[in-house]
């Protein structure tokens, strides 16, 4: 068990400056989005923002867009912007995808050479993909709240707890199903060709999502979208979140690590 944890330790020490770094960037962020949306707030212009909308855009969101289009849903932004969502998927899978570097370079035999079992270079990828990705939610959210405390108007006191709370539960998994589909790749393939099949499946179940949004008939594979399942917009109007779609995420992920620890126990790691 020492091994192990002197394992996690090291992965940590490798990666720490980028998820420094990129928690930084994204609490920042946040802050910047609270102070922006307070600006609005007091311009009192959300409603001619939300009508510059294309109508594209407006098809994505439905009826959701007045509340997304509010000092609430620019605030909590950082949960479901595009640009964040698709960083922090590449970041869960650049991760995930560690034990396929570790063979490459010889450095999963070293690991192995001492009195540690096979099994440990999937569990401490599962450990760090876990650490990063509750770092990364915790920043945004530190964000959100220390610009709330620095910017927000007296009659915007912010998005209640239990629908942060959601927003971020909703997001980790869809994280951690990429970090699963990541860490199979990872245990199967050379990095050269996990990390990038990984990242093109994601973006490409991506567009497949928003595309059966705009046009019904391809609703019925869907379903095949790990996003289909991540719904932030409906979290922002106020609805609960639906336990289906976590255990969807969470069976995707699960499915995931269990094929990862089957292909690492058979693969010959020494090539």
């Amino acid at each position: 068990m020492s091994g192990a944890f002197l394992l996690l330790r090291l992965s940590l020490k490798r990666v720490r400056l980028l998820l420094l770094a990129t928690g930084l960037v994204l609490a920042g962020f946040q802050v910047l989005r609270v102070l922006i949306a307070a600006s609005v707030h007091k311009a009192g212009d959300f409603e001619q923002i939300a009508a510059l909308l294309p109508p594209a855009v407006r098809t994505v969101l439905g009826p959701s867009v007045t509340s997304v289009m509010s000092f609430n849903g620019i605030v909590c932004g950082g949960y479901f912007d595009l640009g964040i969502v698709l960083a922090l998927v590449v970041l869960t899978i650049a991760l995930a995808t560690l034990p396929a570097a570790e063979i490459e370079t010889g450095f999963a035999d070293l690991i192995l050479a001492r009195p540690m079992r096979r099994h440990w270079l999937i569990t401490r990828t599962i450990a760090l993909v876990l650490l990063a990705i509750g770092l990364m939610l915790f920043m945004i959210t530190a964000g959100i709240w220390s610009g709330l405390a620095l910017f927000a108007p007296a009659d915007a006191p912010g998005p209640p707890a239990r629908q942060v709370a959601a927003l971020v539960v909703n997001l980790g998994m869809l994280l951690l199903s990429w970090g699963g589909v990541a860490m199979a790749f990872g245990a199967a393939c050379r990095r050269a060709v996990a990390g990038p099949a990984t990242a093109l499946i994601a973006f490409a179940s991506l567009l497949l999502d928003y595309a059966q949004k705009l046009w019904s008939p391809l609703e019925w594979i869907g379903w095949l979208s790990p996003f289909r399942y991540y719904a932030p917009f409906e979290l922002i109007m106020g609805d609960p979140l639906p336990v289906e779609n976590l255990l969807v995420l969470g069976a995707i992920a699960l499915t995931g690590f269990t094929v990862a620890y089957f292909i690492i126990s058979e693969r010959d790691i020494s090539r």
